[in-house]
């Protein structure tokens, strides 16, 4: 009687958990209950993009461990798209020959949504290299007066030294030094392995062997470096890393020196523009300097200067021209000098505007006396020099001339006999000074340079004899 009670209120137990506690059971599934796939619903989504290289070939991988799937670009407009993804985290990986293997890690995919992977540019620089100086089509200021090219690479991985060095060419063709360890990121002044130049980037590793090296420069022979020049760069596959792994495609970039800093309409004076009071004799020729080599027949052709007196063009180097004006500037003149747009430099371009600038020249004076201006102690046999600040006429000083208390005398140019300048005079008294006493020198207004032009304002000046 007891065992059928027990077993009676079993039963009904177990039929009222039933009722109560009901398990629901979420199926997941790739196909309907009629089979067809199950596409963009909470399970599913669709990952698209496009790789900007539309015939390059590319294809796409998909992968959770190992590859799940891969899809071909369109190479009309280089997209492509994965349909029906399971929802879940994703690694992305294009291949290309002849670029760089593009991976990209944990893509999402929403459950009934699309996930866009973007406009991708493949790179073509290869696998084993992070970075290299110059970049691809970069314009590198230069001078080869004092600085050398360099070429820097940094790798991701440590190199093989030999293999890199076979490796690399240059064109123009070039000889030169590899420097291990160093990422140089400008052309370099130095040419000594001692030489450490500042770097944002990590070296790689001190230099006691070279099973950790990532970075090298090399620095061309200054025989082979040119300004204005398009060098193209190369990585043969035949670089490897200390590993064996070879580059999958060869690096080839070019890059362009360009001599001065500033653009091709800046071109530099000597005088300045707008300067004032420049001096006659300290110059005597104008100094242009173009951000390119210049054609010097179709520059001179273009050229005007007023006043034109007997000019004579010279080409220091390619890029600076220098106008000889006959001889000494003009006093308290204005010299205004064009070049038409017509002037081309050696590739043929047209300078494309017309460039000008203009600067005037000081007036006719004195620039030092000796005794000079309150000088004490002069001996009595010393001579009066007057220098001036461009050529004058002796003749026109002589009559401008008076002293007093008066001292008879001749006059010459410098000291009469090993040197003679034109801008200095000098008045030779024919007896001593008086010991002890006040001489005082005036020079008027009649004083000429060799143009004819006369001092602007009288000079006067005093100094006083030694005593016995």
């Amino acid at each position: 009687m007891l065992s059928y009670k027990l077993f009676f209120y079993t039963i009904i137990l177990i039929s009222i958990f039933s009722l109560t506690c009901k398990e629901t059971v979420i199926e997941y599934r790739d196909t309907d209950q009629f089979g067809k796939p199950l596409t963009n619903d909470q399970f599913h989504g669709d990952i698209v993009g496009r790789v900007l290289q539309k015939q390059s070939g590319a294809v796409v991988y998909l992968s959770q461990v190992s590859i799940i799937d891969s899809a071909a670009i369109n190479s009309n407009d280089g997209s492509f798209a994965f349909k029906g993804v399971r929802l879940g985290n994703y690694d992305m990986t294009i291949r290309a020959e002849n670029y760089r293997i593009y991976k990209r890690c944990n893509l999402v995919v929403p459950g009934g949504g699309v996930l866009y992977a973007g406009d991708i540019d493949l790179s073509t620089v290869p696998d084993l290299i992070a970075q290299h100086y110059p970049a691809r089509d970069d314009e590198i200021v230069y001078s080869n007066r004092f600085a050398r090219i360099s070429i820097s690479f940094l790798f991701t991985q440590p190199m093989d030294r030999l293999s890199i060095e076979k490796a690399l060419s240059t064109n123009p063709p070039s000889k030169g030094i590899f420097q291990w360890g160093r990422y140089i990121y400008s052309p370099t002044h130095r040419y000594y392995d001692g030489y450490v130049q500042s770097s944002p980037i990590n070296p790689g590793a001190e230099i006691t062997t070279f099973s950790k090296i990532t970075a090298v420069t090399y620095i061309l022979s200054p025989k082979d470096c040119y300004v204005d020049t398009t060098y193209t760069v190369t990585l043969s596959t035949e670089a490897h890393d200390t590993a064996g792994n070879h580059l999958r495609f060869p690096l080839t970039f070019s890059f362009k020196t360009v001599q001065a800093g500033y653009t091709i309409y800046g071109i530099q004076t000597d005088p300045l523009d707008g300067d004032i009071d420049v001096s006659p004799i300290s110059y005597s020729s104008i100094r242009l300097t173009f951000p390119r080599r210049m054609d010097p027949v179709s520059t001179e052709a273009a050229l005007t200067t007023i006043p034109n007196d007997d000019r004579i063009v010279l080409w220091p180097s390619g890029n600076q021209m220098t106008i000889y004006m006959g001889g000494i500037f003009r006093t308290d003149t204005l010299y205004q000098i064009t070049i038409d747009s017509t002037a081309k430099d050696l590739d043929g371009n047209k300078l494309g505007e017309q460039f000008s600038f203009s600067f005037r020249t000081a007036p006719l004076r004195i620039s030092y006396t000796n005794p000079g201006n309150g000088q004490l102690f002069v001996d009595k046999s010393k001579n009066i020099s007057m220098g001036f600040n461009t050529y004058v006429l002796k003749s026109s000083v002589e009559s401008a001339f008076s002293i007093n208390p008066q001292v008879s005398g001749i006059f010459q140019y410098g000291d009469g006999y090993y040197y003679t300048p034109k801008n200095n005079v000098i008045f030779v008294p024919s007896t001593p000074l008086i010991p002890n006493k006040k001489y005082t020198v005036t020079l008027i207004t009649s004083v000429k340079d060799m143009f004819g032009s006369n001092m602007k304002t009288p000079y006067t000046f005093s100094f006083v004899t030694s005593p016995e």
